[in-house]
């Protein structure tokens, strides 16, 4: 439990720090809302509106990224924290544009703009566009009252493209959609009870009784990840154990010893190797998160003294995971096996170690 508690914490930390930073790109675009705001007040005096944020313009390969959403995003922070102005929901604007084709060539005139404006019941539209020269991104931005088509205020700014794509990595497509590939670490936390019965193993003259005892597993390792569909992840995944000591006890009894018999602590050296194929079902949820749920078939490879390996298992599992930017995820899972894994006493059906079917993961993945 400590464990998971610690877990749950630095991911809250997480959160908080994405939350809380704002870098280069993100206060030049605030600034610039901040430009725009007062150019509309000068206009308009206290006149409170309803403002549309489009995502925009800009070329092929820009807009395949996101850029112009991702512009967009970062300026409208801005009008919602002002009080002149109720923006309109992100996903009233992308549900409008998905309906009217828009999606993937955008608002490209103000003609069009303003149409959208009047579907969507704003007042006010928050309009631009950029363009990439020298590793700067141009950015020029306006309101445009939709009633009239009138420009209520203008303004430009230049933003360093690797300090937006730190900044607003969330909202661009860096990482491809489809056939992404990644990598990444995993530390697998298993508590395992290990409630196996006792049994007895009689060799000539001498009896040994076993009664297995709980423990925790800790396996770390790493796999391999492949996104042919945005939706579709198939992992590969390797763990292991350190080589560790599974404690157990045992009664020797012997017909030399006249029937006497000792009781004693001890310890079987353990080593666990875990090899998996899965496939999932993804979903983003917001920017930042997605989730995801699926099956796979797990390998359980162990080093432990009389014992035989278990044959290969399958699991279900569960997880989210938060990205502070593109290229860079922090997942959470929750994995079950189907059939607890059981490794069985050598010279018979006996168990020797079982392990609980329930495991919690922690990830960490680098995507490209």
């Amino acid at each position: 439990m400590r464990l998971l508690k610690n877990i749950f914490v630095f991911s809250f930390i997480l959160l908080l720090c994405g939350d809380l930073y704002a870098g280069t790109a993100s206060s030049k675009l605030s600034a610039l809302s901040e430009s725009l705001i007062k150019g509309y007040e000068a206009k308009a005096g206290a006149a409170k509106a309803t403002l549309a944020a489009f995502p925009f313009s800009c070329e092929g390969k820009l807009r395949k990224q996101r850029v112009g959403f991702g512009v967009s995003e970062l300026m409208s922070h801005r009008f919602v924290a002002s009080q002149d102005f109720t923006v309109v929901e992100r996903g009233e604007i992308g549900k409008l544009l998905n309906e009217q084709k828009l999606q993937s060539s955008g608002v490209t005139d103000s003609d069009t703009a303003v149409r959208l404006g009047h579907m969507l019941g704003a007042g006010v539209l928050l309009l631009g566009n950029i363009n990439k020269v020298d590793g700067v991104y141009q950015v020029n931005a306006r309101l445009v009252n939709v009633e009239s088509g009138e420009v209520l205020a203008s303004g430009y700014t230049e933003l360093p493209v690797d300090a937006f794509n730190d900044d607003a990595g969330v909202y661009l497509n860096l990482v491809p959609q489809e056939q992404t590939l990644g990598i990444y670490g995993v530390l697998n936390y298993r508590h395992n009870a290990n409630n196996a019965p006792a049994f007895v193993d009689t060799v000539p003259n001498v009896q040994t009784t076993y009664q297995p005892r709980d423990f925790t597993s800790f396996m770390a390792g790493g796999g391999l990840l492949y996104r042919p569909h945005k939706n579709l992840q198939i992992n590969a995944e390797l763990t292991t154990t350190k080589v560790g000591e599974y404690e157990y006890m045992v009664k020797t009894s012997s017909a030399y010893w006249s029937g006497y018999g000792y009781t004693l602590e001890n310890k079987l050296p353990l080593s666990l190797t875990a090899v998996s194929l899965s496939a999932s079902y993804v979903r983003n949820i917001t920017g930042k998160f997605s989730c995801l749920g699926g099956a796979g078939l797990q390998y359980m490879l162990g080093t432990v003294e009389n014992a035989k390996n278990p044959p290969p298992l399958l699991f279900v599992k569960a997880g989210v995971e938060y990205k502070p930017q593109s290229r860079v995820g922090f997942g959470l899972n929750m994995k079950y096996d189907l059939k607890p894994i059981r490794f069985l006493f050598e010279n018979g059906d006996n168990v020797l170690l079982k392990m609980n079917p329930l495991s919690f993961e922690t990830v960490l993945a680098m995507y490209f």
